[in-house]
């Protein structure tokens, strides 16, 4: 054996990448991923920002249709066609949100003279507490700082005005935007199933079905949400209208409607509305009206957290309560009431839809689309469910290195 032959073979050369370990590949792979995820939302934020009021308006149409869409579906008995019952639902829906704003408004011109005289009654009260009370402030600090106030107040007249010019800008958008929801309400009630087929086909045909089933199982849970919500917000505003009643406090019956809007904020607007109503009773019967107010506010949160959610929400909407907080003041955050009143539904729409993703199989198709399955053997590779599976070799069929066919085993004998 020659001296070559005993000399041990070199190793192959490595480059870096082969040096850099399987987790720092793993990792740096998902890394990239989510980075692109992260910048495709970031671009898709600003987008939305951009068109705030347009697609602000478009989810609430989209919220108000899963409130109607049962109403619509009862009026399709009406003869006539589909814009008829989804024209009706939609003037339903619209009358009502009409009757409770115009309540409101007048529920509060009836009362304002008599809360305007209690709010001056208890201005009166709180100035003689901090004369004679533990502070013991001068009356004249007190007139030092009301006199601030007005100088404030003029100083700053120019942009009272503008501030007056904006707000008369926000008033024709949202008079736009009112437009915007009912248009899109009406097209959602009565063309939906067409507009969601269209949606359909800018995904990928093989996904398709995976997709259809993750979008109604999101819409079915955005409804019971909505729907659910309803009742439970409808509780609120009737319990709380009959406890002010009893204490006869001035705009029971709007304030109780206010609970109710108020209701559709998760933990923030009925503890912001019932602080209203609390300052209202103790504007008007004082401390002992405030304090039985303030109980039946905090009943009725714990009443809606053990037993209402359960009850009305656990077949449609499964938040764990941090979720739900986070995604309210997330909301708040970003669009202010607006955005924490969309953001438990949205919250609650996302977590049934990617639920329905991840527990739907995804089946591979071949090239013409169809529903392949993969074989068991080594090294197979997945073929059409339509065709019969190759023989193997050595079968009646099976294709040999020369070309020919195969011999049956009975024919192979001589």
């Amino acid at each position: 054996m020659s001296e070559s032959d005993r000399r041990p073979e070199s190793a192959p050369l490595r480059t870096a990448t082969d040096t850099v370990t399987l987790p720092v590949q793993i990792a740096a792979a998902w890394t990239w991923r989510l980075l692109v995820i992260a910048v495709g939302l970031y671009v898709l934020t600003q987008v939305f920002f951009r068109i705030e009021l347009v697609a602000f308006s478009f989810v609430l149409a989209l919220f108000f249709t899963s409130v109607l869409h049962p109403l619509e579906r009862a009026l399709r008995r009406i003869p006539g066609s589909r814009s008829v019952s989804a024209g009706l639902a939609l003037l339903i829906g619209l009358a009502l949100l009409s009757g409770i704003g115009y309540f409101v408004a007048w529920q509060i011109s009836t009362h304002s003279s008599q809360l305007g005289d209690s709010i001056s009654d208890f201005v009166d009260k709180t100035s003689h507490w901090l004369r004679t009370g533990p502070l013991h402030l001068k009356s004249k600090d007190i007139d030092n700082f009301t006199d601030e106030i007005k100088k404030t107040v003029q100083e700053h007249q120019n942009e009272l005005i503008s501030g007056a010019i904006e707000t008369v800008r926000t008033v024709v958008e949202a008079l736009g935007a009112l437009l915007l929801i009912l248009l899109s309400t009406f097209f959602l009630l009565r063309d939906g199933e067409q507009i969601w087929q269209w949606t359909l086909r800018l995904f990928p045909r093989a996904a398709h079905d995976r997709m259809d089933g993750a979008g109604h199982a999101g819409w079915r849970t955005l409804g019971g949400y909505m729907r659910g919500q309803v009742l439970i917000a409808l509780f609120h505003g009737i319990s709380v209208m009959v406890i002010l009643f009893v204490l006869r406090v001035p705009l029971a019956a709007a304030l109780g409607v206010l609970i109710f809007l108020g209701s559709f904020i998760p933990l923030v607007g009925l503890t912001v509305t019932g602080a209203l109503c609390v300052a209202v009773a103790l504007l008007e019967h004082g401390v002992g009206a405030a304090i039985v107010v303030g109980v039946a506010i905090i009943v009725l949160v714990q009443l809606e957290a053990h037993l209402l959610q359960p009850l009305i929400m656990s077949r449609s909407v499964e938040v764990h309560p941090l979720a739900i907080a986070l995604s309210v003041l997330t909301g708040t955050l970003l669009a202010g009431i607006v955005g924490a009143l969309l953001a438990v539904p949205l919250v609650a729409f996302l977590n049934s839809t990617i639920h329905a993703l991840r527990d739907t199989p995804a089946l591979p198709t071949g090239e013409a689309g169809f529903p392949v399955q993969v074989r068991t053997e080594p090294g197979g590779d997945p073929v059409d469910a339509t065709q019969d599976p190759a023989p193997a070799d050595g079968e009646p069929g099976a294709e040999l290195d020369d070309g020919t066919e195969a011999e049956g085993e009975g024919e192979g004998r001589s």
